[in-house]
C-alpha cells in the first residue's frame, strides 16, 4: 500500500484493493478526517476555551463566579509579612458526560465501482453532522448561560455606531470588576454579512480580510459568524474566561484520535455482508463557567 497521505496523483490511481485497506485503518482514517475536519470549524471549542477532563462520568464546576478575594491587596512594609485571605467557597454544578456519534457504512461494490467516491462521501458526512451537532449544542448551553443585557445607542447601521456600543460593552465588563475582558463577538450569519462590510471600512488599506474572508479583529475583538439560526442578538464573551469543553476518555481500542483539538475520535469495522463501517464520536460536554463573562446586545436593528 502506498504511504499515506496520498499525492493527487495516487489518489487518482489507487486500486480498489489499496482503498480497502485503507478503509479498514482506523489511523489512516483519523489523518484523512483531520484535514477535512479541523478545530476552527467547532464554533463550541473557539468560545470555549478551557479543557476539562470528564471523572467518573461527570464533572463538577464552580456556579459562583466568585474570583475576587475577601480581602483587598494592601501596601507592604519592607520584610512585612503579607496578608492572608481564604479562598472562596465555592458552590458548583453538576455536568454529566454526553457522546455525540454517528456512524455509515461503505460497500465493497460502491469502492469497486467508484473507487474513492464513496469513501470521500462518508468522510464528509462525519464531518457536517459531527460539526453541526456540537455547535448546536455548545451555542444553546451558552445561550442559555448568558443573558447579561446592554441595549445598543443607536440601530447598527454605521461601522461607527457599531464600534461605538462594542467600547460600551467593554466598559460595562470592566466595570464588574471581575477582571473581564470582551474579545470576541458572535453574531448569526445574515447579521455577520451586513456587519462585517461596516467594519471592513474602518480597516487600514493594506488589511486583506476582504481577500482572505478571514474573521476579522477591530478594536480587539475578533468577529465571528455562527450558523444558530436562534441566534439572534449579537453576543460579547471573554472567551478565556467564559468556560470550557469537558471530555471523556474512553477506552476503546479501536477509536483514534482526529486532528489536535477536536474531540472526534474515527473507527473501523468490518462487516460481514460485504461492506465497512466507519464509526465516529465526539464524547464531550460544553461547561459555561462564568455566565457574566459575556453581554447580549438588543436594540440593535439587525
Amino acid at each position: 500500500m502506498k504511504t499515506y497521505p496520498y499525492t493527487p496523483s495516487q489518489l487518482g490511481t489507487a486500486s480498489a484493493a489499496e482503498l480497502q485497506a485503507f478503509v479498514k485503518n482506523p489511523t489512516l482514517l483519523a489523518r484523512r478526517l483531520g484535514e477535512i475536519l479541523t478545530a476552527q470549524q467547532f464554533v463550541g471549542n473557539f468560545l470555549l476555551q478551557g479543557r476539562y477532563k470528564v471523572q467518573g462520568g461527570a464533572i463538577a464546576v464552580p456556579s459562583n463566579e466568585k474570583i475576587r478575594t475577601d480581602r483587598k491587596a494592601e501596601s507592604v512594609a519592607p520584610g512585612a509579612e503579607y496578608k492572608l485571605t481564604p479562598l472562596s467557597a465555592e458552590q458548583y454544578e453538576i455536568y454529566t458526560a454526553s457522546k455525540e456519534g454517528i456512524a455509515t457504512e461503505i460497500t465493497d461494490e460502491e469502492i469497486g465501482r467508484s473507487l474513492r467516491q464513496p469513501i470521500d462521501d462518508a468522510m464528509l458526512l462525519l464531518q457536517t453532522e459531527l460539526v453541526f451537532n456540537a455547535n448546536e449544542l455548545a451555542l444553546g448551553v451558552i445561550q442559555s448561560s448568558v443573558t447579561q443585557p446592554l441595549a445598543a445607542g443607536a440601530a447598527w447601521t454605521t461601522g461607527k455606531q457599531i464600534l461605538k456600543d462594542a467600547l460600551r460593552v467593554q466598559s460595562a465588563a470592566r466595570k464588574l470588576k471581575l477582571g473581564y475582558s470582551i474579545d470576541t463577538v458572535v453574531l448569526n450569519g445574515d447579521d455577520y454579512a451586513a456587519i462585517i462590510p461596516e467594519l471592513i471600512e474602518m480597516l487600514p488599506n493594506d488589511d486583506d480580510t476582504a481577500k482572505t474572508g478571514a474573521f476579522p479583529t477591530l478594536a480587539g475583538l475578533t468577529w465571528i459568524s455562527s450558523d444558530d439560526d436562534q441566534f439572534t442578538n449579537p453576543m460579547f464573551v471573554d472567551r478565556r474566561r467564559l468556560g470550557g469543553v469537558a471530555r471523556e476518555d474512553i477506552p476503546s481500542p479501536e477509536y483514534r484520535k482526529v486532528g489536535g483539538d477536536t474531540g472526534v475520535e474515527i473507527a473501523s469495522y468490518r462487516e460481514k455482508a460485504d461492506k465497512t463501517r466507519l464509526q465516529a464520536r465526539n464524547p464531550h460536554v460544553p461547561v459555561v463557567v462564568n455566565p457574566l463573562a459575556g453581554f447580549v446586545v438588543t436594540g440593535t436593528g439587525l
